[in-house]
């Protein structure tokens, strides 16, 4: 029978986690969260990148690969205490993706708003669909 039990503390367990999880020689590396879908004759993405600054965000395209990243830092205002729990990443962040055919990058164009960039990519006009008027003749 074990009769010398300490006492369970979630939140000194979980400090525990975070100091062995958090490497500080590596970089702090994050994804954010995408949408990509079509709208009107566009591919548009969208990212989410709630606390960074518009500024901070790069938008890159070569050939049919477009890179968007950027850097997240939030002030570290927690000296006396510590952190209790902390699950907000910061950091570096690099998001890359292969554009199908038939886009212009040349077109591109990008806004942010309330934590969301949004990237703009045209479809070129000789891609899109065309519409053909049949002539229907009565026999």
């Amino acid at each position: 029978m074990i009769t010398d039990l300490m006492p369970l503390d979630a939140f000194s367990m979980l400090r525990e986690i975070d100091r062995i999880l958090d490497r500080p020689s590596a970089p702090s590396r994050w994804q954010p969260r995408i949408d990509i879908f079509d709208r009107d004759t566009n591919l548009v993405i969208r990212v989410e990148v709630a606390g960074v600054d518009p500024e901070d965000v790069d938008v890159t395209v070569e050939d049919r690969t477009l890179t968007i990243s950027g850097k997240r830092s939030l002030d570290e205002t927690t000296a006396e205490g510590g952190f209790h729990r902390r699950e907000i990443f910061t950091g570096e962040f690099t998001r890359t993706l292969v554009l199908p055919d038939g886009l212009d990058p040349t077109e591109i164009s990008a806004k942010a708003d309330k934590g969301i960039i949004e990237v703009t990519v045209p479809r070129r006009p000789e891609v899109l669909p065309r519409k053909v008027k049949v002539d229907i003749t009565g026999s």
